[in-house]
């Protein structure tokens, strides 16, 4: 006589095979996907999308690309979910997302409980990121920045703001 196995039905290893197909799509669906802050990552959908919801959009945004494709943006700190569905309502991805700080090319500075976030590439430069405490130590070299525009347009024209001569 042969294995022991060998008097199980076919229908009891088919349905075993599916339910070990079943688990493994359920164990990678079950993987964030991980984007970092202010990035985007593709994600290729297995069937055209009718939908696309997203958990918080304050911390990620989706954008359709194609029917079958979609950027998710990381918006600030944090995990959400995106769920697409087809035409139907059927659902194709059912994700959780997870925004993470960049790899590379950011340097945070910390000074008790404050952070300084600074973009270098390759010089490093001030850039304030969702979560810091406002700071005066910003604004002091911001100020002069935010009324440039002005500034210019008054010496273009030679008029002040307020329409008088020049200054």
């Amino acid at each position: 006589m042969g294995p022991a196995n060998s008097h199980r039905p076919k229908s009891q290893c088919i349905s075993a095979a599916c339910a070990g197909v079943f688990l493994a799509t359920l164990a990678s669906a079950a993987q964030a996907v991980t984007v970092h802050i202010d990035e985007n990552t593709l994600v290729n959908l297995g069937a055209p999308a009718g939908s696309v919801v997203i958990g918080n959009p304050s911390i990620a945004d989706v954008s359709l690309i194609t029917p079958r494709r979609v950027a998710i943006l990381g918006r600030s700190y944090g995990v959400t979910n995106v769920i697409v569905t087809d035409r139907m309502g059927h659902t194709i991805l059912s994700q959780q997302i997870n925004v993470a700080p960049a790899d590379v090319g950011r340097v945070s500075v910390y000074r008790g409980t404050w952070v300084h976030n600074f973009a270098c590439s390759p010089r490093c430069e001030r850039t304030p990121m969702a979560g810091e405490e406002k700071t005066t130590v910003y604004e002091e070299f911001a100020n002069p920045y935010k009324d440039y525009g002005e500034r210019a347009r008054t010496d273009a024209t030679g008029q002040s703001p307020q329409g008088g001569g020049a200054p």
